[in-house]
């Protein structure tokens, strides 16, 4: 399965059985946790990266073998001006992520953007008409998740830069994300023809909360499983773990084909 969907998000590449309790993920679902959930994560996790980002700068990010620890911070300041005009700006979505022309001057004025970022989130109603590059609805309330699930994983990658062990993604913050990206990017990926259509189901056995998310990709077929966490779960998908170590049955060689979106 290869998808490929425009997005500027979590790239690395630029400066059990189902029981009672299963959740079957089939549609493009509104996001499940507050607006006020995602600001919180936004701003614990962004002063997160901003220290470890100043303590590691010139360390290679193991998670994102072509960044430093300031390259994660230019590329994170550089979603926020695009995100400004995305929000702002009528045709914004369709400009390009701009380049960090200086990226020391990004780690020092990190705190600022991070200020600039939340404000901004926190100032448009997540009901309003704003575009995105999903099949599902046009509103800002996609971009508030978006933003929340694109720091938590890049705090991920941070906390590498210091621990062979980062702290996991909270629980409810890496459920949603794991239905933002079945529900959005891989439906996207279906509806626009950005993957070839499989006979294939996938399961999330979600270790710590137990219960399991299917996936139909798009049509029902033989199932693969990957079992662990919520937050081992979504870091397989995003490939910041092995999601081969996580799979515990069916076809290895769909998991191993999983693509890098």
């Amino acid at each position: 399965m290869a998808v490929r969907i425009l997005v500027h998000s979590i790239f690395c590449d630029q400066p059990g059985t189902a029981g009672d309790d299963t959740l079957v993920v089939m549609t493009t679902d509104a996001p499940a946790l507050t607006p006020a959930r995602y600001l919180d994560r936004i701003a614990a996790d962004g002063v997160e990266i901003g220290r470890l980002s100043r303590a590691h700068p010139d360390r290679i990010v193991p998670s994102c073998p072509d960044w430093t620890g300031t390259d994660l911070i230019g590329h994170l300041t550089a979603f926020t001006a695009w995100l400004r005009g995305v929000l702002l700006e009528p045709g914004g979505i369709a400009a390009p992520l701009p380049d960090v022309v200086d990226p020391g001057e990004a780690v020092r004025d990190w705190d600022s953007t991070l200020a600039g970022l939340l404000g901004l989130l926190r100032d448009v109603d997540p009901a309003d008409p704003v575009p995105n590059w999903s099949t599902g609805p046009q509103i800002a309330a996609f971009w508030v998740r978006r933003s929340a699930q694109d720091v938590s994983i890049h705090r991920w990658d941070a906390a590498h830069l210091e621990s062979d062990e980062p702290a996991p993604v909270p629980a409810d913050v890496a459920v949603d994300g794991l239905h933002e990206y079945l529900d959005v990017f891989v439906t996207t990926a279906f509806a626009t023809g950005g993957a070839p259509e499989n006979e294939a189901t996938l399961a999330l056995q979600v270790a710590d909360l137990g219960h399991t998310l299917h996936r139909d990709l798009p049509h029902p077929g033989p199932v693969t499983t990957l079992r662990g966490t919520a937050s081992d779960l979504l870091l397989g998908l995003w490939h910041r773990v092995d999601p081969l170590e996580l799979t515990v049955d069916g076809d290895r060689d769909l998991v191993r084909a999983w693509p890098r979106i």
